[in-house]
């Protein structure tokens, strides 16, 4: 009966952890009530890299997982309802806007807070998955060295995401951007 009308939270399922990048650490995981979708409730996932949205087709047989990067990201509004909440994210560059719906009351305004920190840029991912902030570089590199390699690695990551480059490409290149 709770989860008719109430979001939860649940345990990351195994093909979204398959779907992590190197570094990519998972914030938080819910799912959406079943008051919206009955039979199969989307998932919401929330990591340092992006929110990624599971979808379960054929009576939650098979899924489809989509996410979306801070980068295209504007801001974010949270508005609390009686059982849940919705959270609305402006998107800069797609023509719709994401909107998670029928989440947990009480996780939706820390999900809403880390989605802001994705925008303006708070995690980094890098480093053997510990985030740092930018307000906190490494010791005995300049700041301008950091930004470079970041970015450099940001390009990286991007490349892997999208399949251009094997895993063992991308632990090479960043092993050679690393040093």
């Amino acid at each position: 009966m709770e989860s008719i009308f109430f979001g939860k939270k649940i345990e990351v399922p195994e093909d979204v952890k398959r779907e992590l990048i190197p570094g990519e650490q998972i914030l938080h995981s819910v799912r959406q009530a079943r008051i919206d979708q009955p039979i199969t409730p989307d998932s919401i996932i929330i990591t340092t890299e992006r929110v990624m949205i599971r979808r379960p087709d054929w009576f939650g047989l098979t899924a489809r997982n989509r996410d979306y990067r801070y980068d295209d990201m504007g801001n974010v509004t949270v508005h609390r309802g009686i059982l849940n909440a919705t959270i609305d994210v402006k998107m800069r560059f797609l023509s719709h806007d994401l909107v998670l719906s029928s989440i947990p009351k009480e996780e939706a305004p820390k999900i809403a807070s880390t989605i802001q920190e994705g925008i303006d840029g708070r995690f980094e991912g890098i480093g053997g998955g510990k985030v740092r902030t930018r307000e906190s570089p490494d010791e005995g590199v300049s700041v301008s060295e950091k930004n470079v390699d970041e970015k450099l690695l940001s390009i990286l990551k991007y490349r892997y995401v999208k399949g251009e480059i094997t895993r063992e490409e991308y632990d090479r290149m960043k092993r050679d951007i690393t040093g």
